[in-house]
This record gives structure tokens, C-alpha cells and sequence, in this order.
């Protein structure tokens, strides 16, 4: 028998002297569609909107290989990288609010039960909720973050393009190889649109041709180079909403600066073309297959062999300004 006291004001009695009923509060507990108690999922799910679980800071870059993925316009390989990067810290965060909202709604008298008291399948459920939850866009953030590149797209190997072997040696320029050389790096700038009748376009062709590289061979290419946003040269839309389907990028320059280049020696000039030049470039084909260089951009210091930075160790900034082009889809 116990040995309590009777507290006769906790048990009050109505008048015909039996005990009143006393009742107990008790949690208002949401139910699911089905009719069942609420998950610790269901709360989660119906919680207050969209979080950000991927933060980029303000210092924060795309790495190379990233930005070669998106200039090749394979998005799905660079989201893929970027969110292995933050997947642990996206994780933590996740569990985090999970753990914050089941918290105030067990406080709140919405669910029975405080997150300490479920198990671990009940706690991955409530984190993957907020995963759905989730807006964040840490690609288009880092895209923002990611200063402006040193880029380059190929016009072609001028070696292809000659019409006498005599140009392919630098001790024959005085026996037929200037003109040879000089008629390959014409063609192909013909070839690429560019008015080589406009003034000044002959002599930065002569320019090339007599302070380029002293032997031609594969390795040797010309390009254009410039400096500006990795956004401005993808060869394809993140998605088709972006614009229209059959959109092409194209890349319109004022004043391009030209680079003869020996990528596997390590020499090379560049130029400014007097000229305009317009670039379009190849989308990747649906089964991955890639772009030659001739079709789209790269980053410098990812174009094979030896970069114009490694050759001269340049100023970046002086190959952006009228030497960038206007980007467009077309």
C-alpha cells in the first residue's frame, strides 16, 4: 500500500461525490496522407521553404579541370564534381536544420518525439527531406566567383595549309618559305571569315610568319586568344531553357589577338588583327563525343603542350578589352 498523503486538491470531486475526469495534454500529432502518425520525414517536408545547403564563398573557384568540363559543355560531369566537393558540409548542414525542426516541432506538441529519440533510419529520411528541400546552386555561384581566364580557340595547323614543303623550315624562308607561310596563315584566316584585304591585316600576317616559330610542324597552330569569362565561351546551355534549342554560341571579335604558336617547344608571337572574326562553336555530341580545338574554347594552360603564359609569362588582363569577343547564341 502506498504511504503518499492524499492531496484532495489535486483529485476534486463533483457534487454527487465521485472524482471529476482529469485529462492530459497530448502532442496535437500531424497526420500523414495515409492517416498514420507523422514521420519525422512528414514534418520535415512540410517545413518552411527552401534552405541552401552548398555555400560558396566569395574567394571560392571552379578548379580547372572544372572549368574544361563546362568549356567542352559537359555540365552533368562538372555538377557532379562540384557537388562531390561540397557533399560533406551539404550533409552536416542537412542534419543540422533536421535536427533543428524536429526539435521545435516536438516542442511545439507536433511530433512525439525529439530528434535524439529516432533511429538512424528516421534521421537519414528526415535529412533527405531537406535535400529536397534544397535551392542552392553552388555551379552558377562559382561561375560567379571565378575570375576571368586566359582562353584560346584554334583557327588550325597553318602546316596543313601549305603550299609549298619549302615552308616548313625556317633556313628556306628566304627561298620561297616566307611566301608559302604567309599564303597558309592567309588561307586560314580566310577560312575563318576574316577580311584579309582590310588594312593592317598583311602586315600582322608578316609579323606572325617572320617572328613565329622557326620551324613548322604539327605541333605548331594558330590561335585566338583572349581574356574574359568561362560563361561566354560554353558551346552549349546548361539547360535548353537557357535558349533555344538549336542555338549556336558565337564568339564575335573587334580586334582578336592572334598567336602563332609552337606548343611543343615552347615559342611562339602574337598580334592584334586589324580585323573582325567571328567564332561558332561545335555543341558536344549527345553520345560525349568531343570537339576538336577548332571547334571550341580552352582554357590556355589546357590546350596540350607547352601554354602562351609558360612561353612568355604575359599580363592576362592585356587580352581582355576590345580584344574579347561579344558572346551570343545565334
Amino acid at each position: 500500500m502506498s504511504n503518499q498523503p492524499f492531496d484532495a486538491s489535486k483529485h476534486p470531486r463533483v457534487g454527487d461525490g465521485t472524482f471529476t475526469e482529469i485529462t492530459h495534454a497530448e502532442p496535437a500529432l500531424t497526420l500523414d496522407q495515409a492517416g498514420g502518425p507523422a514521420t519525422a520525414a512528414d514534418i520535415i517536408a512540410a517545413g518552411d521553404g527552401p534552405v541552401s545547403l552548398r555555400f560558396v564563398n566569395y574567394d571560392d573557384q571552379l578548379t580547372k579541370d572544372q572549368m574544361s568540363m563546362i568549356l567542352e559543355g559537359n555540365w552533368n560531369d562538372a555538377e557532379n564534381d562540384v557537388d562531390e566537393v561540397f557533399l560533406e558540409n551539404a550533409t552536416d548542414e542537412a542534419e543540422r536544420i533536421a535536427k533543428e525542426e524536429i526539435n521545435a516541432a516536438y516542442e511545439a506538441g507536433t511530433f512525439d518525439r525529439e530528434w535524439d529519440d529516432l533511429d538512424e533510419d528516421e534521421k537519414a529520411e528526415a535529412r533527405y527531406a531537406v535535400e529536397a528541400r534544397d535551392d542552392s546552386d553552388p555551379v552558377k555561384d562559382l561561375l560567379r566567383t571565378t575570375p576571368n581566364q586566359l582562353l584560346r580557340t584554334s583557327l588550325g595547323n597553318p602546316l596543313d595549309r601549305l603550299s609549298a614543303p619549302n615552308g616548313t623550315y625556317g633556313e628556306q624562308l628566304d627561298t620561297g618559305g616566307f611566301e608559302a607561310r604567309h599564303h597558309a596563315v592567309e588561307t586560314l584566316l580566310k577560312e575563318a571569315g576574316v577580311d584579309t584585304s582590310a588594312e593592317g591585316v598583311t602586315a600582322a600576317i608578316e609579323e606572325l610568319v617572320t617572328e613565329g616559330p622557326y620551324n613548322w610542324h604539327s605541333g605548331v597552330q594558330l590561335d585566338v586568344i583572349f581574356y574574359g569569362p568561362i560563361e561566354d565561351a560554353v558551346p552549349a546551355p546548361r539547360s535548353e531553357t537557357d535558349c533555344p534549342e538549336t542555338a549556336s554560341k558565337v564568339l564575335e571579335f573587334a580586334r582578336p589577338h592572334l598567336l602563332l604558336i609552337d606548343k611543343y617547344n615552347g615559342s611562339g608571337y602574337d598580334t592584334v588583327l586589324p580585323a573582325s572574326l567571328k567564332r561558332t562553336l561545335v555543341r558536344p555530341g549527345e553520345d560525349g563525343s568531343g570537339v576538336s580545338q577548332t571547334g571550341r574554347v580552352y582554357l590556355d594552360d589546357a590546350a596540350g603542350g607547352y601554354s602562351w603564359d609558360d612561353v612568355c609569362g604575359l599580363v592576362k588582363s592585356a587580352y581582355g578589352g576590345d580584344g574579347a569577343p561579344k558572346a551570343s547564341w545565334s
